[in-house]
């Protein structure tokens, strides 16, 4: 099987690979008074796409941050990058109640290139511009909606060059509590847990790569035939002249493990030559279960 693999190999053209663009880690999480709600599902539940509800219908797909908390998510694979427009879109699960207006509870934003220095968005109390948790979310895995198109995804978008920012690997979100009066610090018995800012996703609109999928075998930011032999050579246990996928792949996850079971094996080689190669594969390739939406 290891021969026909060979073999085959040289006749596949290149193909692209690409992190995705979701946040991968919670770093920390403070909740604040009230605060709290499926914070036992974290940190799936704010990692990954959004589950926007439209207009009238919030999504339930979220974590409360309470009065006054606080949550910091980070960007392992991919870090967000400034170009021209919006460079990431926060999403809560803002709502329009008929005839009264969006039932709000916003969030001061803050970004970082290094999880140390944060920069925060000017945001105005009175307009709450500048602030997140103002637009209801449209971007649902159900409905194909792009959770990285502005225009459509719903969701509070932010550019890096407002705060002069030209990378950033860290977003801070932080209730602001009675010290802004939205729509939420007047709601009077939200339920246990519900206060404050309802966190549903974080995605990067542009963003470029930090470190090989698993793949990319030599790291380069593209799948190419080289790629699956040296992924080859490795589980034929034959000598390779690189460090396959760099000094520190991706979360430290196995080099060429395709179908996460954390060994590389032949089967895994499949599954890479096959993508090499633009065909399907049974699963979802070297999936971490973060970010779900078609590429």
């Amino acid at each position: 099987m290891l021969l026909v693999l060979a073999l085959a190999v040289h006749t596949l053209a290149p193909g692209q690979a690409s992190a995705d663009p979701c946040a991968d880690a919670v770093r920390t999480f403070t909740p604040g008074t009230n605060g709290g709600f499926q914070a036992d599902l974290l940190p799936n539940i704010v990692l990954g796409v959004p589950f926007g509800g439209g207009l009238s219908s919030g999504s339930t797909d979220v974590v409360s941050l309470g009065d006054g908390g606080t949550i910091i998510l980070g960007f392992e694979d991919n870090v967000i990058v400034d170009r021209p427009g919006p460079d990431f879109t926060v999403f809560e699960n803002v709502f329009v109640v008929p005839n009264v207006g969006p039932f709000t509870e916003v969030g001061t934003i803050s970004v970082s290139d290094d999880g140390v220095h944060f920069v925060t968005f000017s945001h105005d109390a009175t307009t709450f511009a500048g602030f997140a948790g103002v637009t209801p979310g449209f971007s649902n895995p159900d409905n194909g909606i792009d959770p990285r198109d502005p225009t459509v995804s719903g969701g509070d978008s932010f550019d890096l060059a407002a705060v002069g920012l030209t990378e950033a690997r860290f977003v801070r979100i932080t209730d602001p509590g009675a010290s802004v009066p939205d729509a939420g610090n007047a709601f009077p018995t939200p339920g246990v847990g519900k206060s404050g800012f309802d966190l549903d996703a974080i995605v990067a609109v542009h963003s470029v790569d930090t470190c090989a999928q698993c793949c990319d075998a030599d790291g380069n930011g593209s799948l190419a035939p080289n790629d699956v032999l040296l992924l080859l050579r490795e589980v034929s246990e034959l000598p390779n002249s690189i460090n396959l996928c760099g000094q520190a792949p991706c979360r430290g996850l196995y080099c060429g493990d395709a179908n996460r079971d954390r060994v590389l094996t032949a089967g895994d080689v499949l599954l890479c030559l096959r993508a090499v190669s633009g065909l399907p594969t049974p699963i979802a390739l070297c999936a971490t279960g973060d970010c779900d939406f078609p590429r």
